[in-house]
Parts: structure tokens; C-alpha cells; sequence
């Protein structure tokens, strides 16, 4: 049985996260040009709500698609983390860089992040082959990355936080290796370890230090606002 309080601040939040993304499509669309990095931002923020239906499924007790818990808070974790978070770190990124080339593959990956979820997401749910697809296509992503911002001229974002974010780019490709082997079949971690050193590292040391990195450097857009009329 659901806290009617925790039922309205869960909601408070999704409202939140919804009017966060309308606000950022609406500035992607006045934007000139109009860039996938700027869109990307705003798509971000639909894993977020989804996050917290999933959040709400483990708080109540519920079965979505057939999983309960302890599967529906991973999921939660998965869809902020994975979704939300990692999706807006590589937005973020392209502003950061001016190589054309680096910025262009970064604009790639933007389109390559929902795949791979959902790859991810079917072998989940059973689907054969996903897993291991998805897994490498995931470190696949992080190393292209971190070869992008490296390599990718980041001179748009200050010393400082270029440093913490390049080594919070390190960090997924480092933690991915446990999941390749989990995916493959092979794993060297059980499910709690799996938790601990690929997950809550990921939380931590992917998007929390990217996201304080670019807090920190405050990386403007490629585009300009528009002097169109809203």
C-alpha cells in the first residue's frame, strides 16, 4: 500500500522532470541552428520520469512487465543512470569540443544511446543475443567518447573541469568490463557486487562527476538563441 505523501512528491518530481524537458525542448527549437545535442537534453528527462514509475513500482509493491522487486528499483537506477544521466553527459560533451570531426561522432552517439538501452532492456526481458549486444555496444559508446573529448580540441570547457570530467569519461569504460563478462555469460561478479562496482561506481564516478564537472565549467552551446517570437 502506497503513502498518499509519497504518491504527491513522486509526482511533484515527475512534473518536474516534464516541465524541465518542455522548457529545454522549447529553447532546442529556438535555437540556430538547430542542434540534436540541444534535443537530446530535453529526451533525457523522459527517462527520468520513466525512472520514477519505476521508483514508484518498487515503493508500492508493484509488477511492471512482469518484474517486481528487487527489479524495479534496478530498473529505476538503470533509467536515471543509464538513461537520464548518461544520455546528458554526451549532449554536454558536444559543447565542450570544436574538433567538426569529434563533434560529429559525439552527435552520432547521441542517437546510438536510446539502441543501446533498448537492446539492453530486451535482454532483460529474455530477448537472446541482447545482452551481449547490448553490453558491447555500450563500451563501445564510452570509448568512442572518451577518444572524442580527448581527442576532440575540448578547449570550450576550463582546466579544471576538463580534467574531472575526463576522468569521469574513464570511468564507465573501466566498469563496463564486469558487465561484458556478466552479459557474456561469464560473469566475475554476482548481482550484488555487480550493484556495488559497476552501478553505484557508475552513479558516482560517471554522472556525478561529469554532472559536477559541468556544473563547474559551464560549457555553452554550438547554437544561438533565436530572436524569433515565442
Amino acid at each position: 500500500m502506497c503513502n498518499i505523501g509519497l504518491l504527491i512528491a513522486i509526482s511533484l518530481l515527475a512534473l518536474t522532470a516534464i516541465g524541465a524537458g518542455s522548457m529545454q525542448l522549447r529553447k532546442a527549437f529556438r535555437h540556430s541552428p538547430k542542434l540534436p545535442e540541444e534535443f537530446a537534453l530535453a529526451v533525457a528527462w523522459v527517462f527520468a520520469v520513466a525512472s520514477l514509475v519505476w521508483l514508484t513500482a518498487y515503493l508500492c509493491g508493484f509488477t511492471i512487465l512482469g518484474f517486481g522487486s528487487p527489479w524495479s528499483w534496478l530498473a529505476a537506477a538503470h533509467f536515471f543512470f543509464a538513461g537520464f544521466g548518461a544520455l546528458t553527459v554526451t549532449a554536454l560533451c558536444c559543447r565542450c569540443v570544436s574538433h567538426p570531426l569529434a563533434l560529429r561522432v559525439l552527435r552520432t552517439l547521441l542517437f546510438i544511446h536510446p539502441l543501446a538501452y533498448l537492446i539492453t532492456a530486451g535482454g532483460i526481458m529474455g530477448y537472446p543475443y541482447c545482452d551481449e549486444m547490448g553490453a558491447s555496444l555500450y563500451q563501445a559508446l564510452f570509448i568512442s567518447q572518451l577518444a572524442c573529448f580527448l581527442l576532440g580540441d575540448p578547449s570550450r570547457l576550463p582546466r579544471g573541469p576538463k580534467f574531472l570530467l575526463v576522468f569521469a569519461l574513464i570511468v564507465p569504460t573501466c566498469t563496463m568490463v564486469p558487465a561484458l563478462f556478466w552479459a557474456w555469460r561469464t560473469p566475475i561478479l554476482d548481482l550484488f557486487q555487480m550493484v556495488r562496482y559497476h552501478g553505484i561506481v557508475n552513479a558516482v564516478g560517471h554522472i556525478g562527476l561529469a554532472f559536477g564537472a559541468f556544473a563547474w565549467g559551464r560549457p555553452s552551446s554550438h547554437a544561438t538563441p533565436s530572436n524569433s517570437p515565442s
